[in-house]
This record gives C-alpha cells, sequence and structure tokens, in this order.
C-alpha cells in the first residue's frame, strides 16, 4: 500500500495537525478467483506530523483530534474528510461535528420512529428491554445509508452481511457432516469468524421489515443490493442449468456463490426465494410503483420478480404419482456441519410459492381497475404451479413437518418451519400455528443457538396471547446479548450478528403489537404488554406513506395520523358497523384492546381487531372475506410517494 502525503496545514509542534494523510491502494485478497481487486482510499490527518503527540512538561490535559475518511472513491473519501477537518480546526473544537451528528440523529433517524416505553426507568428490567430495543435499531440504522443520490444509488451500496463491517474473531474449525473440516478463507494467515462479509438471507428476513417500517428508504437501500447483482444471479442460474434468476447463498462482492460448503452453495436454494420476500415485504407496507416500474435501475424489481418466478417454476417438477402436484427436490437443510437434502423442505416451497405470486402481485398494485385483468399468460403459469406446489403438514398431528419423511424429534438448529407463520405469514388454522411452536420451539435447546428462531417464537405466542411464552422467547434472545455494549451474537459469546438486532426489533413491532402487514391492508390483532409495562408506544411508523403512531395499555389501543408524506389522501376509521370517522393527522383515536367477553376469549385464538386500507384500494375492501371477530376497525390509508432522505 502507497502512503501519500498530502498538502500540509497548520502550525507544527501545536495541537492543530500539521499533515494530511492519504493511503491508496488495492485489497490484498479477493473472495473468489477473478473478482477484481477494490482500490480503498484512507484519508486522516496526524497531530503533529511526526507520530508523535506533542505534550508540554507540566501539562495537565491535552485534546487531540483525529480524522479519518475511508471510501472505494477517492472523491467521497477526500470530501468528507475535508469537511470534517474543516469543521473541527475552524474552532480547534470537534464540538460543531458532534452537533450536527446529533442533530442528524435526531432529525433523520429518532424522529422518523422508535418503540419505546412510556416510562422504562420504573424497573431494572423495562429498562433493561428499552436498552436492548435502542441499541437494536441504533445498529440496525447504523449499517444502511439513509438515501443515495440517483446516480449513486445502484451501484455503491453492497447490502448487510450479518457480521456487518466487522469480521469477527478466530473462526472455531468444526466438522462438517462427512467429517472434513468447513474450510474458511485465511486472511493474515489464520482462519477468520464473521459470514465473510458475504451477503446472505437474513437481509431480507430479518433487516428490512423492520427497518422498512419506520424508514421505507433504508429498505429500498438493501432491495438495491439485489439489483446490483441480479445479472451474476441469472449468470449463476445459467451455470447450473437453471432459468431465471439464482441469488447464492452467500453473495461475494460481484454477486458470485462463495458459500465455503459445497452442499449449501449447490442447494440452499430458498434464498432466490428470500429476495422475493423482501421486495414482497417491502411493497406491503409502501405500495412503492417506483420499485415496479422507474425507468432508472430502481424500477427493476418486476424484472427480478419474473425471473426469479421463473427460477422457481423450472425447479418444481410435477410429482411422478400422477397427482395434480408439484415437488421441489434436491435442497440443502441444516446447518454446515450437519446438513442433508431433502425433498420438499416446508419453508422452500412456501416460501418459493410467494415468489411465484409476486410479480401477479405487483400487476395488482399497478391496476386501479377492479374490472381489468392482473394476469398474464406467463403469470397464469406461475400460479398453476403455486397453486399445486406441495405444502408438507401432518393432518393427524395437526403440524407442519420440515420436509417430506421428517420424524420428529431430537435436537435441531436451523429449521424454518416456525417461519412460516412470521415473516412469511402463511395463512394456517390456528391449530397448526400452535402445534408446530409447540413442537420446534423445544428442540432448540436454551441458547439456541440462532435467536432469529427465539423471535419467531416470541411472535407465534403473542400472536396466540400466550404473553407468558412472549417473554420466555424474549429473554432467550437476551441470552446472546453481550456487555458491557450489547452486542448481540448469532451463537452466545460470538461475533456481532446483525440479524439478531433485526430479530429483536420484529419480536416486539411484529410481536407483541400484533402488527401484520398483508397485500393491501395492515391487520391490526390483539396487543401484548411488554414485559414489565402496563403502557408502551410506536411512533412513526410508516404504512403507505402515514407515520402512525400507536400506544398500547392494558384496556386500549390509541392510533394517530401524526404526519403524512406528500401527497397523502384523507384517512377514515371503519368499524365494525359500518360506521365511518374521517380523521384528520393529529387526531387521535382510542378503542379496546380486549373487546371479547371471557367466553369467547380462547388464549389460543388469534383476535383480530382491526384492518388498515388504502382509499384507492376500497374495492378490493369490499370483496375482500370478513375474518375478525366481534369488532372491525378499518383505517383507510393513501397511497403517498415515501419523501428521499438526504445521505449523510
Amino acid at each position: 500500500m502507497t502512503t501519500l502525503a498530502y498538502p500540509t496545514g497548520g502550525r507544527a509542534g501545536s495541537t492543530i495537525p500539521d499533515g494530511k494523510y492519504m493511503w491508496e491502494g488495492p485489497t490484498k485478497l479477493t473472495e473468489k478467483s477473478g473478482i477484481s481487486q477494490q482500490m480503498v482510499y484512507v484519508f486522516f490527518n496526524n497531530a503533529s506530523g511526526k507520530g508523535l503527540l506533542p505534550i508540554k512538561e507540566g501539562t495537565t490535559k491535552e485534546t487531540f483530534y483525529f480524522i479519518t475518511s475511508v471510501s472505494t472513491e477517492r472523491r467521497l473519501a477526500e470530501d468528507a474528510f475535508n469537511r470534517a477537518y474543516e469543521m473541527v480546526f475552524r474552532t480547534n473544537s470537534g464540538q460543531l461535528l458532534l452537533d450536527e451528528h446529533i442533530q442528524a440523529w435526531e432529525s433523520e433517524v429518532w424522529q422518523n420512529g422508535m418503540i419505546g416505553f412510556e416510562d422504562p426507568a420504573t424497573s431494572d428490567r423495562a429498562l433493561d428491554i428499552a436498552q436492548n430495543i435502542y441499541v437494536s435499531m441504533y445498529n440496525l440504522y447504523s449499517a444502511v445509508p439513509l438515501a443515495l443520490s440517483d446516480s449513486d444509488w445502484q451501484r455503491r451500496f453492497f447490502g448487510v452481511s450479518p457480521g456487518g463491517l466487522s469480521f469477527g474473531g478466530p473462526y472455531r474449525i468444526r466438522p462438517l457432516r462427512d467429517g472434513s473440516m468447513l474450510p474458511r478463507p485465511k486472511l493474515g494467515g489464520r482462519q477468520d469468524e464473521g459470514y465473510g462479509g458475504h451477503l446472505m438471507y437474513d437481509q431480507e428476513l430479518w433487516l428490512l421489515p423492520a427497518l422498512t417500517a419506520f424508514q421505507p428508504n433504508m429498505g429500498k437501500m438493501l432491495l438495491s443490493a439485489r439489483v446490483r447483482i441480479a445479472e451474476k444471479a441469472r449468470d449463476n442460474a445459467k451455470a447450473n442449468s437453471d432459468t431465471g434468476a439464482r441469488f447464492p447463498w452467500e453473495a461475494a462482492l460481484d454477486g458470485s456463490e462463495v458459500s465455503p460448503a459445497t452442499t449449501f452453495a449447490q442447494g440452499a436454494l430458498s434464498v432466490s426465494a428470500d429476495v422475493a420476500f423482501g421486495y414482497r415485504f417491502y411493497l406491503q407496507l409502501t405500495h412503492d410503483v417506483s420499485i415496479i416500474q422507474a425507468s432508472d435501475e430502481r424500477g427493476r424489481g418486476q424484472e427480478i420478480a419474473f425471473d426469479v418466478a421463473r427460477f422457481w417454476q423450472n425447479k418444481a417438477k410435477k410429482t411422478s404419482t400422477g397427482r395434480n402436484q408439484y415437488d421441489i427436490s434436491g435442497v440443502t437443510v441444516g446447518t454446515e456441519e450437519a446438513s442433508q437434502q431433502v425433498t420438499n423442505d416446508g419453508y422452500t416451497n412456501f416460501a418459493a410459492k410467494l415468489a411465484l405470486e409476486l410479480p401477479e402481485y405487483m400487476l395488482k398494485i399497478l391496476s386501479t381497475n377492479p374490472k381489468a385483468g392482473t394476469y398474464n399468460e406467463e403469470t397464469r403459469r406461475f400460479r398453476e404451479v403455486s397453486d399445486y406446489l406441495k405444502r408438507p403438514e401432518d393432518t393427524s398431528r395437526l403440524y407442519h413437518p420440515e420436509y417430506d419423511g421428517y420424524t420428529s424429534g431430537g435436537s435441531i438448529k436451523n429449521s424454518r418451519t416456525v417461519f412460516l407463520g412470521f415473516p412469511l405469514g402463511m395463512d394456517m388454522d390456528w391449530r397448526y400455528r400452535k402445534n408446530d411452536l409447540e413442537l420446534y420451539g423445544p428442540l432448540l435447546g436454551d441458547k439456541g443457538p440462532y435467536i432469529t428462531h427465539f423471535a419467531a417464537q416470541a411472535i407465534g405466542w403473542c400472536e396466540l396471547n400466550d404473553e407468558r411464552k412472549c417473554e420466555d422467547y424474549l429473554t432467550k434472545i437476551e441470552g446472546h446479548i453481550n456487555g458491557p455494549f450489547k452486542v448481540f451474537s448469532e451463537d452466545p459469546f460470538d461475533t456481532n450478528y446483525f440479524p439478531g438486532y433485526g430479530a429483536y426489533v420484529q419480536a416486539v413491532l411484529y410481536g407483541f403489537s400484533g402488527i401484520r402487514p398483508q397485500e393491501f391492508e395492515l391487520e391490526l390483532y390483539r396487543p401484548n404488554l411488554l414485559p414489565y409495562s402496563q403502557r408502551w408506544n410506536i411512533t412513526g411508523f410508516t404504512y403507505r406513506g402515514n407515520k402512525i403512531n400507536f400506544i398500547f395499555t392494558a384496556t386500549e389501543i390509541a392510533l394517530k395520523i401524526d404526519r403524512q408524506l406528500n401527497p397523502a389522501e384523507p384517512l377514515e376509521l371503519r368499524f365494525h358497523n359500518k360506521t365511518e370517522v374521517q380523521l384528520k393527522v393529529g387526531q387521535q383515536i382510542t378503542f379496546p384492546r380486549d373487546p371479547w367477553t371471557p367466553a369467547q376469549s380462547d388464549i389460543n385464538i388469534p383476535r383480530l381487531l382491526a384492518r388498515l386500507y388504502a382509499t384507492k384500494d376500497e374495492w378490493r375492501l369490499n370483496n375482500a372475506p370478513s375474518v375478525a371477530p366481534q369488532l372491525h376497525i378499518v383505517v383507510v390509508a393513501a397511497l403517498v410517494l415515501s419523501r428521499l432522505y438526504a445521505f449523510l
């Protein structure tokens, strides 16, 4: 790496640095042969210009300011460094820079969305939970830029690896199923952990739903990471004799497959469906048509959706028994240490079903005429496969087996069957939901290692109104938090794990609150109180451009449209007796948290309180089946374009 002196300023021997420096050079290693090395530019200052800190004899306090800026583009690194340098040394104080940093977080981040207790200081436990929420949201917000300029949107953002920017500590070599050792790339002569900085499915399942609810543009940024490597996904499909787009289990910088386990590189197919899920969830909350039809790179969502659907249409094969059924075989499940290939993995098949239906969903969003067709010949073929794709279920024991031939029992690490209920949102009988949770929960053990499974369990038990089990699984997530800075890890005391932050937020945001996004509505189920709280809130939940505040107490729910992102349509509140109330921004509406009589309040039956709809989709509402007991509240929302935030 070359060190170049940069034009100097200041006075030698003073606390004002007399030198600015730049390091530039290519990365030493690439993730895979054939991948280009990345140029890296580092700008920094030196307090003395000689590598020493000048402290005068007798001095009891001295302040030095060190500024560093890093980027793969020289202009960005240099501009950021010069701006910070000017702010600090204009007054020989870091206060201006600190004040701007605090103001940016307050105005652009925290004021746009948060989860909180009304008074967390009432108990140490409540304060601990509140801190866990803040730490989780801080880490998630820190990992994704608010927005980039149009010209930079697709080119620059890689996505969020499970380990974030960190690369972890020494890697613990673990044997594979066949007894061989799992290889990992060596850096500096030693093997390291940290997911290699690779992009994986966790981004769509555990980061995007948490971020999009408060910062839709951050959700869009995560999708941009897949747009950037979409062409490589098509190449991956061709290389594996597939059609459409096949996204890798572990993606390198250029989108190549770099999983160290061959079985996962070949058989961990669900990630392509997970990418489609990310688009679906983002659209459910935003209905942002720009990702479907914009003329620039951001409009490639429909193109990606169709290519992923083509991939699954090709993978699903009609059963040889002559029944009208499609199967998906050769799917790797389990862990890198103990994996196997199966047919009709329950999670993969249902995720593939949603992926096959995503193009049709996008066409529905674009349609404003109830009489207009939302199908074309290709989506009809997708629908046929989707409708007859096998969903493994045991109709005698009323649960969902992991895959064809699954025998329950024994510990598990990576079963994703409980993800069917959430985040995938499978519509199922409550008895299947309960039995899935009861069967797979104990097999996880007390320490995991996958805290995302604990989050899925917490969300499921909240849905079934079992507050004790909600709290139990929230506590199990906390077993993966390491002090004093509350770093989340996949295995207890392991490397930094960003899906863990997203899992904790989602356990509260979509579990305790009862909020469930659907294609054209936002369902509100009976909420649960957070442990040791009698009152908690969600501020700035973004649904189709409306910033909504919720307050949850033991007896009631308060809902208020705090503000709207321009443009916006008026909101309406429609009760079960069809009474409609025109809502105004700032007007708070309160309704019972539990309107059922004791005889109606079976603890294990999900209780749907309300639905939020968009005015433009009222014709869909009128044709929707009624499934809510006793109380129906409908908030008619507006389709609103999210405003773009400036990239900091």
